[in-house]
């Protein structure tokens, strides 16, 4: 049976998973408008989108002014919106110690308030629609890696308030979901990969660590995965009439989260320390 066409709002879609959803979606015949921080970042979108209803809109989602209008536009175009895809987000590497507080902060503004902040503007009219919210979290929303804890710390939170918001918005039809990838070829593992100002400090204690760490890295970079598949499966749960709430993608998500649900948190932290050991065995190579 054919799905009705929808009016979705997607977050984050100058690139990577935001770009291809709003794309994929739209492949399916659904409204698209794609939030973007900066609207003349627009060219790839819409060379990819090729004339498919992708609507561009600027969208700050730290900016209440942007999350407004943006709402505010959809109304006026559409008179309804059906669902809101949270994807925008920021990572940034750093062991906890050298973090200062405007990273902590920014990081938790941009993954944390702004979901919360964008996603209750839009539940009077999810409401009326019976609608849906997908938010993009990770697989380090479930497990947290060293030098990772900000951006585990913020994923952590956001599945917390969306786990809590699906108890919230079930009696209202409104359909709450969350995806987890693991590593995949976007910009926050590539351009946009970031780390915290102190990250690379000569006299600090973390530097072996860090250096064991950039090793692990260059590895992962090896075997990204494709991120149409990310893509693919929010297109879907914004389409599905009853998903299931959390939803891992990947071979390295599944693993790790198979290992820690097998294995007693000891076990598992030692399997951390050996692994993230300076001078540890970096291992056969594999793709």
């Amino acid at each position: 049976m054919p799905v009705p066409a929808r009016v979705v709002l997607v977050t984050g879609c100058r690139s990577g998973f935001g770009l291809l959803a709003a794309v994929e979606l739209a492949r399916r015949g659904h409204v698209v408008y794609a939030g973007l921080r900066d609207l003349d970042t627009a060219g790839p979108l819409l060379q990819a989108a090729g004339g498919l209803p992708v609507h561009p809109v600027q969208l700050d989602v730290t900016s209440p002014d942007d999350r407004r209008r943006a709402i505010e536009r959809i109304l006026a175009e559409q008179g309804r919106l059906d669902a809101l895809v949270n994807n925008a987000g920021i990572a940034l590497g750093g062991f906890q110690e050298q973090l200062e507080l405007d990273e902590v902060r920014r990081v938790l503004e941009v993954n944390v308030v702004s979901v919360w902040a964008l996603t209750t503007l839009a539940l009077p009219h999810l409401r009326a629609s019976r609608g849906a919210v997908c938010n993009v979290s990770s697989v380090a929303g479930r497990i947290a890696l060293p030098g990772l804890g900000l951006y585990a710390a913020s994923k952590h939170a956001l599945e917390g308030m969306t786990e809590a918001l699906r108890h919230e918005l079930r009696p209202f039809g409104v359909r709450v979901t969350l995806v987890e990838p693991g590593p995949y070829a976007t910009d926050i593992m590539e351009r946009n990969r970031a780390v915290c100002r102190r990250m690379h400090e000569p006299d600090s204690p973390y530097q072996p660590w860090v250096r064991r760490g950039e090793e692990l890295e260059a590895r992962v970079h090896e075997r990204l995965g494709d991120p149409a598949q990310v893509a693919t499966r929010i297109a879907d749960l914004v389409e599905a009439p009853a998903p299931r709430l959390r939803h891992p993608l990947g071979f390295s998500a599944t693993l790790r989260l198979l290992f820690r649900w097998l294995l007693p948190f000891s076990a598992w932290e030692a399997v951390v320390a050996r692994v993230t050991r300076p001078g540890a065995a970096a291992g056969p190579q594999r793709r």
